[in-house]
């Protein structure tokens, strides 16, 4: 094996020590990368590979690297594919090192501990989770290592991976670290691995319950967690001590900008599962990356990245407490009825950047005279945000919030200081000059004026050697390696001066230097160098004062996002005719012409509106029933973002709306499936819905949408039964719910269980066409049409015709008609169809026979039928029919 370098022991150290990460490399002006870790970044980033020297197997050494000055284009690249990165730096000044240069690794970038403004592509929360658990409890947190946002929560859940699985959908972290136990659990993987979450495995002494509350005591210096409301819950302290540790460790210095620790509890907010967020698109649309369909685009025109961020989080997390949903519909109200006001606030917030990721860099160490320029334009509006308010407030939320701001003059003079230190535009870069502000530093402003003075005197000194030596293309140069020069052409080398001194001879050339020459030579480039190295000290001091402030900085933030979101809220009420909601804690849902908030702005010509009224005495059940594209899921869905809406505290899509406060809302829409594990589409339809109907309580609202449509009809009618009367006779009051169904049959249950109600969507026949009229009315429908809606999908005219023709000799042949009454059949039926042979009384050649599942099934009490027990009797009406040859 070849000898190996100095620099390459250094690599194979790095590499080593941080073998999960792929190694960047400093070498002069490029990082490096070597061997497989080179193979990969080559790949990912679609750039040259090639090779150099010998690796340690004495074959050809693969080599990838990039120019430093480009890390902020490649690096997120790597990142965003889930790699960390170890970025192993120069550690002294090459031209003063002592043989090869020292190299450390200095930070590693992953995923969740992101932080630099090129790794984001919007403002939205990049969350490091945390997850641990013990003896049936479960602790998780979430650190924003970019703003300094921490919060920590603990459960014990039946189906804790369910809970696990909700938080990851609501929070979307960008990275989730979990102990050794967990990370070898299987079932765990692959729910995380399904929600596309980059999952680390991280030190099991750092889930430590012990270890993790001494960490957090000491980081925020205090002597006891009780004030952060987690002292009694061990595995929220232990994901929370984990979430600082790992974000530490990456980052190789503290993160003095995470100031404090949130505990939050389930039972502060309506319960948004995962399952829920997708069908309902409250903050994705339900396939894919995008929310072009989703609630938050509808409603985010906030002005900030806080506020954009705290709206996303006010909707994942709508408030149960009817007097904090009505303080902020005070305030929307008040915003949405002044609006110069308005116009006014807008205006001013536009100038706000992201303070909470300002102050990050700027703890973080890794700001430059940028930001300090974004932050002070950013306070410099609170006071114009104040003045545009006035003092003639009533809402008590605005009124809090200017007066909180109103006390921050501290950060005046804070504004003033970087005023008057840094340079109204200045360079990107920190290792450039003219970051300091002319007139801020005496002795800067000293180094500044010798240095253009002396590039003046080098003109001056140009322009004076030509008329002294009549060589007219004379010319004063200058390099790195030789310094100032006086450079003369090999043609007029027999005029150079006597006192002229040889430095260099060239092709054509000759250059020179004199004493005089020299000494300048000294005087500029030492200022040069001294103005850079002070502008860099002064730089740094103005940074440490602006540290000082980092938590009043940060409530400043958080201030100005909350007061961002009430005026979003109030200017999205007035441009899209929402109105305010009244919030009550009874159980009942009035709403008059609700919209659905997303499909009114895509629909041609004007939405359809429509009335809901549920509550717990003659309507908490209601049964819908119409064809299918007619609306069904948009009612349901409409109704369901109302609600929300309303508990975030926004106006909604109505002429009038009383809500009474959801705690969970639960759906059950669309056909997903996931084979990969081994679930068909039925099988995760019944998951969902045992999950419905185990954690749905009496102040929950459900949508159901074709309920037992993915099996065969007689499972799926029992199963669609059962799930009505167990809904709706469940902890006596039943729960509130919307279910959609083509099982027509189910409309009679209107007659036996007094809270159903049935509901259908009105049509209008014209010859072989169709027009859906989007109403919702009063009663049943016994028809699904859906041989009209298969010929308006284009499915071809000769299969729409024959299924025309099969429809009428069922229709011929069975016992019921469309109004479910029974026919007198007259011979022997040629076919059986299973959907309707099930309440045949007399087509059927064995109907004079008493046929033992229908004898089963008369002696049945459905009403005190749980799922189970329908689920069971199923399984044996099916053995009835196999015994009978069925």
């Amino acid at each position: 094996m070849s000898k190996m370098t100095p620099a390459m022991h250094q690599y194979y150290t790095a590499k080593k020590e941080y073998s999960d990460a792929l190694i960047f490399f400093r070498m002069g002006d490029f990082y490096e990368s070597f061997g497989e870790d080179a193979k990969t970044i080559a790949r990912e980033l679609e750039i040259t590979l090639t090779t150099r020297g010998k690796g340690e197997d004495g074959k050809n050494m693969p080599l990838a690297g990039i120019p430093y000055h480009a890390i902020d284009t490649y690096l997120p690249r790597l990142i965003r594919k889930g790699y960390k990165v170890a970025i192993c730096e120069q550690l002294e000044d090459p031209k003063l090192a002592k043989g090869v240069v020292k190299r450390g690794v200095v930070r590693v970038v992953t995923p969740g501990t992101a932080i630099d403004p090129s790794m984001f592509s919007d403002a939205t929360n990049n969350y490091l989770m945390a997850l641990s658990g013990k003896n049936g409890d479960f602790g998780v947190s979430f650190l924003d290592v970019s703003t300094g946002e921490f919060m920590a929560t603990q459960f014990s859940d039946e189906s804790p991976f369910d809970r696990i699985a909700s938080e990851v959908a609501r929070m979307l972290p960008a990275e989730c670290i979990v102990p050794l136990h967990l990370y070898g659990n299987e079932h765990l993987m692959q729910r995380l691995e399904e929600l596309k979450v980059i999952v680390h495995e991280f030190d099991e002494m750092a889930f430590d319950t012990t270890n993790a509350r001494e960490h957090l005591k000491q980081h925020f210096g205090v002597s006891t967690l009780e004030g952060m409301g987690c002292d009694t819950l061990p595995q929220a302290i232990a994901a929370a001590g984990a979430a600082l540790n790992y974000a530490i460790t990456t980052q190789m210095r503290e993160l003095g900008h995470v100031q404090s620790l949130s505990t939050y509890s389930e039972s502060e907010f309506m319960i948004l599962d995962s399952i829920t967020l997708r069908n309902l698109e409250i903050v994705h649309n339900v396939r894919g990356e995008g929310n072009d369909t989703s609630l938050l685009k509808i409603l985010d025109q906030t002005s900030t990245p806080m506020g954009g961020r705290m709206l996303k989080k006010w909707l994942l997390k709508p408030l149960i407490s009817v007097s904090e949903i009505n303080e902020r519909l005070d305030a929307v109200e008040e915003l949405s009825g002044k609006t110069l006001v308005r116009f006014d606030v807008r205006s001013h917030l536009a100038y706000v950047k992201d303070i909470e990721r300002l102050v990050g860099r700027v703890m973080y160490g890794n700001s430059n005279a940028r930001d300090l320029v974004a932050l002070k334009l950013s306070m410099e509006a609170v006071p114009l945000l104040i003045q545009c308010v006035g003092d003639d407030v009533s809402s008590r939320l605005i009124r809090d919030i200017i007066e909180e701001l109103q006390g921050f003059e501290e950060l005046n003079s804070l504004v003033e200081l970087i005023g008057k230190a840094i340079a109204e535009e200045p360079p990107l870069s920190v290792r450039e000059g003219g970051m300091i502000r002319p007139g801020y530093n005496t002795e800067l402003d000293k180094l500044k004026d010798l240095s253009h003075n002396g590039k003046k005197w080098v003109a001056d000194f140009q322009q004076k050697e030509r008329e002294r030596t009549g060589i007219k293309s004379l010319k004063v140069g200058y390099n790195r390696v030789f310094g100032y020069y006086l450079e003369v052409t090999s043609s007029n080398s027999s005029q150079v001066p006597d006192d002229y001194i040889r430095k260099q001879t060239m092709v054509n050339a000759e250059r020179f230097y004199t004493p005089e020459l020299k000494e300048m030579e000294t005087s500029i480039l030492t200022a040069d160098e001294k103005a850079h190295a002070l502008e860099h000290e002064l730089l740094n001091e103005v940074n440490a004062t602006v540290a000082s402030y980092s938590r009043q900085l940060q409530r400043a933030a958080f201030l100005i996002g909350q007061f961002d979101v009430l005026v979003n809220l109030a200017e999205v009420a007035v441009h899209n005719n929402f109105i305010r909601p009244a919030v009550t804690s009874d159980c009942r849902i009035l709403i008059r012409d609700g919209r659905h908030p997303v499909v009114e702005s895509t629909v041609p010509g004007g939405f359809v509106p429509n009335d809901t009224e549920i509550d717990c005495e003659d309507n908490q059940f209601l049964l819908i029933t119409g064809p299918n594209m007619a609306g069904k899921s948009t009612y349901m869905r409409q109704t369901a973002l109302i609600v929300i809406m309303a508990q975030v505290g926004s106006f909604v899509p109505a002429s009038h709306a009383s809500i009474g406060i959801v705690d969970r809302v639960f759906t059950r829409v669309g056909a997903f499936d996931d084979l990969a594990s081994g679930q068909s589409t039925f099988m995760v339809e019944m998951v969902e819905l045992a999950n419905i109907l185990n954690n749905s309580t009496p102040k929950s609202l459900l949508l159901l949408d074709e309920i037992g449509r993915g099996t065969s009809t007689y499972d799926g009618y029992s199963i669609a039964k059962a799930v009505v009367e167990y809904i709706h006779n469940k902890s006596k009051v039943g729960v509130r719910s919307m279910f959609a169904t083509h099982y027509h049959q189910l409309t009679e249950l209107e007659g036996t269980l007094k809270r159903v109600k049935n509901l259908h969507i009105a049509v209008k026949e014209e010859g072989d066409d169709l027009v859906f009229l989007r109403k919702i009315v009063p009663g049943a429908t016994d028809r699904s049409y859906g041989i009209h809606v298969a010929r308006l999908a284009g499915v071809p005219h000769a299969v729409t015709s024959r299924a025309k023709e099969v429809l009428r000799e069922i229709e011929s042949e069975s016992a019921i008609n469309r109004e479910g009454r029974p026919k007198k059949g007259k011979g022997k039926s040629t076919a059986r169809y299973t959907q309707l042979m099930l309440f045949d009384g007399g087509s059927s050649p064995k109907a004079d026979v008493k046929h033992p599942v229908l004898e089963e099934l008369k002696s049945l009490d459905v009403n005190i039928l749980t799922p189970v027990d329908a689920l069971n009797m199923i399984n044996s009406l099916k053995k009835l029919l196999d015994e009978s040859g069925e």
